[in-house]
């Protein structure tokens, strides 16, 4: 099975790899600089920034009782959507700049 993690330090540390390698996850390369590619950052992160101003959760229970609530209520097909946005991504940057993905 692959996974995508960033470059982040803390997906590279050895501790992580090993992890991953103990699981039997294979980390797909991601190029350097490239957020525009992490799902977390052209998806997620725009929808949390238009859902969580004016709400207020006292407990990290609350938050993820909130947090759970909203993504559920999400039509199935955005959930989709993102995975062919993602794959469109990363054909753009292997067509325009030549990254192998497939190593």
């Amino acid at each position: 099975m692959k996974i995508l993690i960033d470059n982040a330090s803390s997906h590279t540390a050895k501790l992580t790899k090993n992890f991953l390698d103990v699981q039997g996850l294979e980390s797909l390369p991601h190029p350097p600089y490239s957020p525009d590619l992490a799902p977390c950052n052209f998806w997620l992160f725009p929808k949390l920034k238009i859902y969580l101003p004016g709400k207020d959760f006292n407990t990290l229970q609350a938050l993820g009782t909130g947090l759970y609530q909203y993504f559920k209520s999400n039509p199935k097909e955005d959930n989709r959507n993102v995975f062919y946005k993602w794959v469109e991504r990363l054909n753009f940057v292997y067509l325009h700049e030549g990254i192998t993905l497939n190593k």
